[in-house]
């Protein structure tokens, strides 16, 4: 956890909304900070809203470069899941890693993002599947 917590987490979120134009390490600081902080649906939903701004944003419509989630990002997420104690964790982790592995916009994920939920299947006493994935 982080020596903040939750609080912390929060504040860095509110400071990120009052930026003019995050970049992605901003983004990735809050996702982080929320995902160390047991707060990793938050850092989930953050990444969704990153994801539509991508994609709705006029430089995804070619005027210039959007910001685009990274696989630092994703794995931010996973990471969160593999240390929540949302009961869902597991289930939050295998159902993002499956998004990155089926659609070809994401990036696909790499040894940490399996790492990260084999992490969450073990916390969730799921060794079995844990095993299997």
């Amino acid at each position: 956890r982080s020596s903040g917590g939750m609080p912390a987490a929060e504040r860095a979120e509110a400071i990120l909304r009052s930026m003019r134009d995050p970049t992605i390490i901003s983004w990735s600081t809050v996702m982080s900070a929320y995902a160390n902080a047991d707060g990793a649906s938050k850092a989930a939903a953050l990444l969704q809203e990153m994801e539509k701004k991508a994609a709705d944003s006029p430089a995804a419509r070619g005027r210039e470069a959007p910001i685009v989630p990274s696989i630092v990002l994703y794995n931010n997420v996973l990471h969160g899941w593999g240390k929540s104690s949302d009961v869902d964790a597991s289930k939050n982790a295998e159902k993002l890693l499956e998004r990155m592995e089926s659609t070809p916009r994401l990036p696909g994920p790499d040894a940490i993002s399996y790492r990260s939920v084999l992490a969450a299947l073990e916390r969730a006493a799921d060794s079995d599947k844990a095993r299997r994935t």
